[in-house]
């Protein structure tokens, strides 16, 4: 640069020209050049570094998500579920069943009440009699529907129902010319059984589908429900049933599902070995094997651009080290990868030898749960592990319970039941059979120590109550009329026989070709006491957080059994206590010297469970096991202890259920924040004040998780406190090039007011050098 400064000015002293502009910004330039090539030579290496660890974290960010797959829990509760034969039933399963086999028989599919009114029309828009129609589906009634000039016809009144809400819809059957309304309930199974009245066309109607739930057998035990799928009978477990197949058993099975886990496996190790290239390529010092044009392709853009790095040597050593080694909480052998048959290479690779893990996947998946995903257990099979936080450290934990969780109680509230008696026979479950009752049909009925032969004739019925009439005809004959009275209870699904006011005990026995109207050969059923509602009773209920329900008891005789049942049917359909999701049960307790009495309790357990109930009233002037009463649960109590100290578990009380305790990710031991941070668990029962133990371990999956989450942490990360170094250093290093800038613009400016001046004092040598040239001329 010298040498073009010197001819510069040589050739301006020689040609009477000096080009200042250019001369300023080379002498400028030269000046800066030095320390700009640090800055530019700093800059380009951070930039390197910077996006080569943004290329890392791209790579581990998505290795990371097969690794947290693998880390859940719940991939190792998954469950697989078969039936025999789904066209009769479907079984799903989720990671909450427990594993079993199951013989199911599809006894009878619900079905919604369904019936239709005799009167016919010769039009749709024929005029019906007017009036407030009332309409009750499952005893709940429904606001009433004025029928005026103005819906008074099958068309409008059709609309008027089906726009509306009256637990039913309505249709309009054209039955060859003859117009009728049909009316179906929307709630199937046995509770849902229609009535009305209030119109007196729609008091003669015909019943075309019975109201019944539907029913299965599960290992030889007979179920109902109202739908036809069951989700609460076997936790975890749905059963659907799709057609009825009455004395052929479907067999259920709920097995492990190890393909999942496999295959996450596998594809842990590929993407791992996939992450190890990665690696490899960064840390490359020779980049001699690759062409310059693959040195330029996207392929190999980062090849070797960390190596020497120490955040990449740190990454490396945490990765394997993740893997590495046994896991000291979990006990039993299953506490190390190579026991699964997984293991480094000499490379630095994983390999699985599939055999090996097969069989462990095939017989032991709870431990492979625990060898890769976190997960928990206890010293006591009555404390389940729930879930835990990214908060919750490894560990053994000392439990001490001092209280268990309990349900909101009602004290017994006597019944008072009269000295008449009903005898009832089994549920009904098969909807057609029934109907027909073969030859030979008949049972003993004893009514107050007289005992007499009821014998049926063989015949096809049209419905349960046309048999229950033929029943009542047979009983008349042999004892004479007010004796006893026949009914088929739809809401329970079976016969009833009830002892006539004054007749007292009452039995059924030696019972022959019943069994499918629920009266088995060679079983007795013996009477039970009724109580006589002479008068509706009414009272007011809140159920844990629900608002306050009116509930109604209709006037009617009621075993001790049906009045647990309607009262806890009526409370728990009702709108108000079943929008809430909260219930009651109703139980019967005593005995016929001690009397009879009911208890109530709430569904949920804990602090939160609460009966109050208010304004009962006593119209038939006995009691119906229901009194003013206001009842609340507790929740679990206990302590557990860390390292730290204890931390009293109260108030971490779970407020939908009592029994479960949810440890706050901000609590504290003293000054120090708890080891058990995030902790779930679950407490079912057990001794009270004895020592129990709850664990928490990291399998090798969710430690590799945590390890590569750590990377990125702020403030301690190591590989967020590198790009935050870099990006400071970069950022500083565009301090340092707008400085050099500004300190060349000035010397720029500088090198041209001096120029300028040296052309000025050249200007004037040159005119003095032409004058006195012209005088030695003139001379």
């Amino acid at each position: 640069m010298a040498n073009e400064i010197g001819s510069t000015l040589l050739n301006s002293l020689t040609n009477s020209t000096f080009d200042i502009g250019n001369m300023a910004k080379v002498l400028a330039e030269a000046d800066v050049a030095s320390q700009r090539s640090i800055v530019d030579k700093g800059k380009t290496k951070a930039t390197t570094e910077l996006d080569a660890l943004k290329y890392l974290e791209i790579n581990l960010q998505a290795f990371n998500s097969y690794v947290t797959d693998l880390s859940n829990p719940k991939l190792f509760s998954e469950r697989q579920a078969s039936s025999s034969n789904e066209s009769v039933i479907k079984v799903t399963a989720d990671e909450t069943a427990s594993l079993g086999s199951f013989s199911i028989e599809s006894k009878q599919l619900a079905q919604a009440h369904n019936i239709v009114i005799n009167t016919s029309y010769a039009s749709p828009y024929d005029a019906i009699s007017t009036g407030s129609l009332s309409i009750s589906v499952g005893g709940q009634t429904f606001e009433p529907i004025v029928v005026d000039s103005s819906n008074n016809n099958l068309d409008s009144l059709q609309r008027t129902i089906n726009s509306g809400d009256y637990g039913v819809t309505a249709s309009i059957i054209n039955n060859a010319g003859n117009y009728q309304l049909m009316f179906t309930s929307k709630q199937t199974g046995a509770a849902g059984e229609i009535s009305m009245s209030g119109i007196t066309e729609f008091d003669d109607f015909t019943t075309t589908a019975e109201a019944q739930d539907a029913v299965m057998v599960l290992n030889g035990l007979t179920i109902s429900n109202s739908t036809n799928t069951f989700d609460e009978v076997v936790k975890g477990v749905s059963f659907t049933l799709n057609s009825a197949a009455a004395g052929q058993s479907q067999a259920i099975n709920i097995s492990q599902d190890p393909t999942k886990v496999t295959d996450a496996v596998k594809n842990f190790v590929d993407v791992y070995n996939q992450m190890n290239t990665i690696l490899d390529e960064l840390a490359k010092y020779d980049t001699s094997n690759l062409t310059p044009e693959q040195l330029e392709s996207d392929e190999y853009k980062f090849y070797g651009d960390l190596a020497g790095n120490s955040t990449l040597r740190e990454v490396r050593s945490n990765i394997k080290s993740s893997l590495s080694g046994a896991i000291d909480e979990i006990s039993g052998n299953f506490n190390a990868l190579s026991i699964v048959g997984m293991k480094f290479n000499l490379d630095g690779e994983l390999e699985l030898d599939e055999d090996t893990f097969n069989t462990v996947a095939t017989s032991n998946m709870e431990a492979l749960g625990q060898l890769f995903a976190k997960g928990g257990s206890s010293s006591d099979n009555l404390i389940n592990f729930l879930s835990s936080s990214s908060s919750t450290q490894a560990g053994l934990y000392d439990l001490n319970i001092t209280r268990l969780a309990t349900r909101a109680t009602s004290d017994p509230v006597a019944v008072t039941l009269g000295s008449d008696q009903q005898a009832s026979g089994s549920r009904v479950t098969d909807n057609v059979a029934a109907l027909t009752v073969g030859s030979g049909a008949s049972f003993d009925l004893t009514i107050g120590g007289v005992v007499n032969s009821i014998a049926l004739a063989e015949a096809t019925y049209s419905s349960k109550q046309d048999l229950a009439d033929a029943m009542q005809l047979e009983i008349n004959n042999q004892f004479g009329s007010g004796f006893a009275t026949v009914k088929f209870d739809t809401s329970q699904s079976r016969f009833e026989i009830q002892a006539d006011p004054g007749k007292t005990t009452l039995s059924i026995s030696n019972a022959t070709g019943l069994d499918a109207q629920g009266f088995v050969t060679g079983d007795t059923y013996d009477g039970q006491g009724m109580m006589d509602l002479t008068s509706d009773e009414s009272f007011s209920i809140k159920v844990d957080d629900s608002t306050t329900a009116e509930i109604d008891l209709a006037a009617g005789r009621y075993t001790l059994e049906d009045l647990a049942f309607q009262l806890t049917n009526n409370i728990n359909n009702n709108t108000d206590i079943k929008a809430s999701g909260n219930a009651v049960n109703i139980t019967a307790i005593g005995s016929d010297s001690d009397g009879y009495s009911l208890i109530m309790t709430s569904n949920r357990y804990g602090g939160y469970s609460s009966l109050d109930i208010t304004a009962t009233t006593s119209n038939s002037g006995i009691s119906f096991g229901i009194a003013d009463t206001s009842k609340t649960g507790l929740s679990v109590d206990g302590t557990i202890t860390t390292d730290l100290g204890t931390l009293n578990l109260g108030a971490y009380a779970d407020q939908k259920d009592g029994r479960k305790i949810n440890i706050s990710d901000f609590a504290f031991i003293g000054s120090e924040p708890a080891e058990v941070r995030g902790l779930s668990f679950e407490v079912l029962g057990g001794s009270l004040n004895t020592t129990r133990q709850v664990s928490f371990a990291q399998g090798f999956a969710s430690r590799l998780e945590t390890t590569i989450n750590d990377f990125f942490e702020q403030d301690t990360g190591v590989v967020a406190r590198r790009t935050d170094t870099l990006s400071s250093k970069l950022s500083d290093y565009d301090e340092r090039n707008t400085a050099l800038d500004e300190r060349y613009d000035k010397l720029e400016m500088k090198y041209r007011l001096q120029f300028s001046l040296l052309q000025s004092i050249l200007s004037q040598s040159q005119s003095t050098r032409d004058s006195l040239t012209a005088q030695f001329s003139n001379n």
